[in-house]
Parts: C-alpha cells; structure tokens; sequence
C-alpha cells in the first residue's frame, strides 16, 4: 500500500516550502512542485496559499491533509494488526530520541530487542523534546524518549522512567582550594556561585538541560559567560578537561577523565526522563517488548558513580 504521495502533502504543509520538503523527502524540487500541481489539477481546486512568508494550506488543503494523515494512521494500523497476526515477527514503529543522551539510551537497547524481533523496524528520529512532542500530537511519531525539565509537563499517557541529576563538570584548577561537602552522593556537593564569571560551555538554548541551566543561575542571581553552545556532552567534558570552560552534563554521562572534577550542584538540578506516545497509539507485542526494555533499562542503571573504563582523548 503506497501512501507516499500523501506524505508528500503533508511534509509541503509541515515545511510550508517545496524546497525544504523535497530535501526531507530526498526527492529534486522540480519532482515534488509537478506532482503538486498535478494534483491541484486533478482535484480542481489549490491546496496551498504561495504567500511572501511561505506556502500555506488553504480549506481544501487542510482537510486533505487530515485525511491524508488519518490514511496513513490507519495503515500502518492495518499494518501493525497483521503483525500482531503473525506474532509480531514483522511491522515497524518510530521512536524519538534526543541527540547523544537519546543515542547511548538507544544503542544499548536495540540489539536485546533485534535479536527477539529481527524482523522489525524501528525508525529512530533525533531531535530536541519540543520537536519530538510536536511529532507525537500530529500523530507523524509513534512514541519518544525524552528528558522533560519537571514531571508536571509531561504528556498524558506518559511513563516516567528516571528522575535524574545533573552534575557539574569543571576543570580541575578550578576547585582545587574550594572546600567541598560530602554529603554521601556520588559526587560532593558545591554550591553553583563558583561559576561567576566563569567560562561555560552550556547546551543548546532550546534543549532541555539548557532551559535546567538557565533556571539554576536564575536561582543563583548571576548570568553565566558562555563561551559555547553544543549538544555533546562528551564533547563538553573534553572541553571542561581542555580548560575550556565548565559545563553541565546528566550523571549517567559524566564519564571520569583526567583533569576534570565532577561535583553535585547546590542548588540540584533534576530533569525527568519519560517515554510518551501519540494520541490513541495502540500498542502492538514487538512495541510493549521494547518499552518493557527501556524500563529495565533505566531500573537497571545505577545513578550512583560515574562510569568506568573509558578515557577520552
């Protein structure tokens, strides 16, 4: 059942551009502008408003596009249902994940589940939460794993996996004459004021642990000197070890490297990692066997120590 002329539609109305739908669609421009007007022919009537600020859907492409996504829901309904058929050994489903944190979440858990359903699919797709829960409301993904900066903003539906600290990664230098508190955690504590007027190299402003960050030296009255933004917590830390600058990075990535000092923030800093899913998503077997991975998964991990046996370079 071929529906990616439908899908063709409905990433032109997602792009509001012809030529950044094509790029998506991996299909020339000249391709993606004839069928549209093609179609338009055929129908009699404009789907789109070609307008200064981009390429609006008119009436009439509005309720093609929500019959067309309606369409495409109920294939790959019809499709998941003969894979619950055939024992779930077949089918396909798309997951969100967050850049870096989303893949080391995903790389350890697609092999357990290929072995068990080598026949199934999993469509990943990368990117920030807002995206990711923009994705699951207009139905185009399936489920998402994804940091949430508190529990109370989550989707309806969604299963909380781990509630888990951010920690500061330093340059050594910095906090070799700071007095530090134990306070039986896996890191000592220290309060976020050292970091006045220092170097930072923070995340993205529109990821979830930028937006953690901002709300910390919020509490603490001062603005940081970012000297960069990036997405890689490794690359972060390799910064902080380089002297670069400091940075914030989830426990569970603060991987020990000579010349950086881990330290537990004061005030804690918290992000709330879930597993949401589309609107009235029916789950299918080879679907509840990878969320039962995923949970134990984060059951398993033990926020209690940075990793060992990995040095960077």
């Amino acid at each position: 059942m071929d529906l990616r002329y439908l899908e063709y539609i409905i990433e032109i109305a997602k792009c509001q551009s012809i030529s950044r739908a094509a790029e998506v669609l991996c299909i020339t421009q000249s391709t993606l502008s004839q069928y549209l007007s093609k179609l338009e022919s055929e129908i009699g009537v404009k789907l789109f408003d070609r307008q200064r600020n981009g390429m609006m859907l008119t009436p009439a492409g509005t309720l093609y596009v929500d019959t067309a996504k309606r369409m495409i829901e109920e294939k790959n309904e019809l499709y998941n249902q003969i894979a619950d058929i055939a024992k779930g050994q077949t089918g396909s489903f798309s997951v969100g994940i967050t850049p870096h944190w989303g893949s080391m979440v995903i790389s350890q858990i697609i092999g357990r589940f290929t072995a068990v359903y080598p026949g199934v699919t999993i469509k990943i797709k990368e990117d920030t939460a807002e995206p990711l829960i923009r994705s699951l409301q207009d139905g185009s993904l399936d489920m998402a794993i994804m940091p949430m900066v508190d529990n109370t903003s989550v989707m309806e539906g969604s299963l909380l996996l781990q509630t888990e600290p951010l920690v500061m990664a330093l340059p050594e230098a910095w906090v070799k004459d700071i007095p530090l508190q134990e306070a039986g955690s896996p890191f000592p504590h220290c309060g976020v004021e050292i970091l006045k007027d220092k170097p930072m190299v923070l995340s993205r402003g529109d990821t979830t642990i930028r937006k953690l960050e901002n709300q910390c030296f919020e509490k603490v009255g001062f603005k940081p000197k970012v000297v960069s933004s990036l997405n890689s917590h490794m690359g972060a830390i390799i910064m902080a070890k380089n002297g670069v600058g400091g940075t914030f990075v989830p426990l569970s990535c603060a991987i020990k490297a000579e010349g950086v000092r881990f330290l537990m923030p004061v005030p804690e800093i918290n992000w709330h990692v879930v597993i949401s899913f589309k609107r009235d998503y029916h789950l299918h077997k080879s679907e509840r066997y990878f969320i039962e991975l995923v949970q134990k998964h984060f059951s398993d991990q033990k926020l209690n120590a940075a990793p060992e046996g990995i040095s960077l370079p």
